[in-house]
């Protein structure tokens, strides 16, 4: 009798983690690829105009080699003068859009050995838009207005002299303010470069409005290229004129379209070549095969959408789910290329490479979390564990892909990046020294003349030095840290709930309220990713506590809390404070609560603290014993005893202050510019969801420590400053007490389905709403 034949497995991709069958590369994903084709060909059947202001806000992502942005006035269209002896001037009429130009006439001050210069918070209707830096000299102070206030009901305009090396501020008055049309422009250099990538096919007319003339009356020979084929030679002419250009449909490298502008320069000492106000780019081809979408388009978009639905599918979404959420993001697409073919042209390249990052990270973080949850003893249904990896990924996708929009600039993260920068000039000792840069991040206002001495923990910068040998910014790399560190905690909430025995149910409701809140998105506007991580890593530590509470007596899980928690005091130094005050609330609430909680480990939790906190000393902090002893003690004693007016600071009311806090949990933006953290509605939720958890004893406690250390600390943020970070603290633990009602109201009929529904897009609509205000109120460059 013949042997039977033998037959070959299924062929897996295995050792990158990615199961080709899973995925089911058949007639869905060609759909998917069909749709996306005629998305694109009804985007590019539309042949926009693209202007471009140069020398406007949002100018900076097309060019290359051109210096700062300038302006002047081109119109002067009125003058009003202040009232004697006041700080504002206020337009009562109408403006145009464009009368976005104000020059403010000072008074007649003069610097001295006190005050070497004066700065000037200047406000537009409330809102604060430059800060003027006084040296004496020239008492006109020229400033554009933002683009985005409404001018159609005049405007005010009012100044205010803010501390700068001291908390005595000397006097500040208004004379008068010009309101006029305003030019912007930028100079370029000897070699500079307008990038429109995505642009199209066929010919185009160029028009650049320009200044090509030098003020020495030297020879400029200016000449601008198409993709490196000279187009023009721009005659030179005294004042701002128009050149019309074509661009042949053969220099387009598909469809990309860089403008490059050569001119001899003249230095004052910059390199000047010429001045330039607009370009403007128009179709002038309309056969149809110009319309067909260009490569620079096509390749980019079909990355996207496939990455996007290869990542759904490996987190087992049904194919043809997939398949109409990769549709709907290539008709979302093309609409934004018809409606606003830039910056949407920009945008692409750089989310077909995070979409490919993504992709690669699925498989990893979907073995990578079930792998965790085993080893800490947690079963998690496979259902709830792909629904979690969906979480992260819609998340991951809108959080960091806001966070590589090309007008996105979140705030601080530049300041950061420049430290790392200069730790990789060679300044690592320096870094390290007390005093590095911690007087640096703490304002005289906030903090009074004598400051004291606060360890600023550098081992954040110093880590970020990695981010060097990544092929783009530190920027864009830490913003993506940041995000990706963000979006993770979906699943540490996700095990805290189900280390307590939460159902599935209430598990995805908790991550999912984490994954959607406004407060999630507005971190990282601000681009602290100090903080943020320093968060990452005070939930990781509190969640392995919590995850191996039974098995602390243990070596191995002592020696990984340890090595956490070193690391956690190492990071960031505020949430070192928040993280020793939260194990000695844990401990001390565990030791007093009838709440049934096993005792037992609490002595090597204890332990584990003490050790890491003696290893952190001995690394860092030690350095900081003789000063903090020496000044921050006696400080701090003066602001327990005395109030803030015994070192120099002003605080408002204690109810001003509570009242700061409620003003900003809403879901909308309010008139004066308070930005919405969007945690009203789980917020209404933590005591009630708080007392129904007391059944959980270990999960009661830690919510407990939790809640107690966001007390605490938002008291000790009317005296202290930089430590009001309690709200960002407790969400993952607001988010678990909401979870507990959602699954109530879950269970109640389709009422409550239909409500729980209605909050999460509720507030999912209004996350969303504040991104887009954060990314278009980003930093200019």
């Amino acid at each position: 009798m013949a042997a039977p034949k033998a037959t070959r497995a299924p062929v897996a991709w295995s050792g990158a983690f990615i199961n080709l069958r899973r995925w089911q590369p058949g007639l869905p994903l060609a759909v998917t690829a069909l749709g996306v084709l005629i998305a694109l060909m009804i985007a590019y059947a539309a042949q926009p105009q693209v202007t471009l202001d140069i020398g406007a806000r949002l100018d900076y992502p097309y060019l290359r080699g051109m210096h700062g942005r300038e302006f002047t006035a081109q119109t002067i269209l009125m003058r009003v003068a202040a009232l004697p002896g006041s700080n504002e001037v206020v337009v009562a009429a109408p403006l145009r859009d464009d009368a976005r130009m104000a020059t403010l006439t000072l008074d007649d001050w003069q610097p001295d050995a006190l005050h070497p210069r004066r700065l000037i918070a200047v406000y537009a209707n409330d809102r604060r838009i430059n800060t003027l830096d006084d040296r004496g000299g020239n008492r006109r102070f020229r400033l554009l207005l933002p683009d985005d206030i409404d001018l159609s009901g005049g405007v005010r305009l009012r100044i205010e002299a803010i501390p700068d090396r001291t908390l005595d501020v000397p006097p500040v008055r208004l004379i008068d303010a010009e309101i006029a049309r305003a030019l912007t422009y930028r100079w370029t250099s000897e070699r500079s470069t307008i990038t429109f990538p995505a642009l199209g096919h066929g010919d185009w007319r160029v028009e650049l409005r320009a200044l090509v003339a030098h003020p020495d009356g030297g020879a400029v020979n200016a000449h601008v290229f198409a993709n490196g084929e000279m187009i023009a030679a721009l005659p030179e002419t005294p004042g701002m004129r128009r050149y019309l250009l074509i661009a042949p449909a053969r220099t387009l490298n598909n469809g990309n379209l860089n403008l490059d502008i050569t001119a001899n320069p003249y230095r004052d000492p910059r390199p000047l070549g010429v001045s330039l106000e607009r370009v403007t780019v128009t179709p002038l081809t309309r056969a149809p095969a110009a319309a067909l979408p260009p490569w620079s388009a096509v390749l980019p978009a079909m990355t996207i959408v496939a990455g996007m639905y290869g990542a759904l599918r490996a987190a087992r979404v049904p194919a043809w789910i997939a398949c109409g959420a990769g549709i709907l993001v290539a008709l979302i697409g093309a609409w934004a290329l018809m409606a606003y073919r830039y910056p949407t042209g920009l945008f692409l390249e750089p989310l077909a490479w995070f979409v490919l990052f993504t992709l690669a990270l699925t498989p990893v973080a979907d073995r990578g979390v079930g792998w965790i949850f085993r080893k800490l003893d947690t079963p998690l249904d496979p259902a709830v564990r792909y629904a979690l990896l969906v979480i992260f990924l819609v998340g991951l996708w809108l959080k960091g892909g806001g966070l590589l929009f090309p007008y996105m600039r979140a705030i601080d993260v530049g300041w950061h990046m420049d430290r790392v920068r200069w730790i990789l000039d060679g300044h690592w000792a320096e870094m390290y020294r007390p005093g590095a840069f911690s007087e640096s991040v703490m304002p005289i206002n906030e903090w009074g003349p004598n400051r004291p001495v606060i360890p600023y923990s550098p081992f954040f910068h110093l880590f970020s030095t990695s981010f060097a040998l990544l092929p783009w910014s530190l920027e864009t790399s830490a913003n993506l840290f940041s995000a990706l560190l963000d979006n993770s905690r979906v699943f540490l909430i996700a095990l805290l709930a189900r280390k307590a025995g939460l159902s599935h149910r209430a598990t995805l409701f908790a991550a999912l309220i984490y994954a959607v809140t406004p407060v999630t998105f507005l971190l990282h506007s601000w681009g602290n990713v100090p903080t943020t991580s320093g968060m990452w890593w005070t939930l990781v530590t509190s969640t392995v506590m919590v995850a191996l509470y039974p098995r602390l007596h243990e070596r191995g899980p002592f020696a990984l809390l340890t090595v956490l928690t070193v690391i956690t005091l190492l990071f960031y130094t505020v949430m070192a404070v928040f993280h020793i005050v939260f194990i000695v609330c844990f401990i001390g609430i565990a030791l007093v609560a009838p709440v049934g909680i096993d005792r037992k480990p609490l002595r090597p939790v204890a332990l584990s603290l003490v050790v890491a906190l003696a290893a952190a000393t001995l690394i860092y902090y030690g350095q900081y014993i003789p000063p903090i002893v020496e000044r921050t003690i006696p400080y701090m004693l003066s602001l327990a005893t005395s109030g803030p007016e015994s070192v120099g600071v002003a605080r408002p009311p204690f109810s001003d202050y509570l009242f700061s806090f409620w003003r900003h949990l809403r879901y909308d933006m309010r008139p004066n510019g308070f930005l919405y953290y969007g945690l009203l509605i789980p917020l209404a939720f933590v005591v009630p969801g708080f007392v129904a958890l007391r059944k959980r004893p270990l999960l009661w406690v830690m919510l407990a420590a939790w809640f107690s250390v966001g007390t605490l600390f938002m008291l000790v943020g009317y005296r202290v400053s930089m430590v009001d970070k309690q709200l960002f603290y407790i969400v993952p633990a607001i988010c678990l007490c909401w979870a507990i009602y959602a699954e109530r109201f879950w269970r109640r009929g389709w009422w409550g389905k239909a409500l729980v529904a209605t909050i999460y897009l509720f507030t999912l609509a209004t996350a969303l709403d504040l991104w887009v205000i954060r990314i278009l109120r980003s930093p200019v460059v």
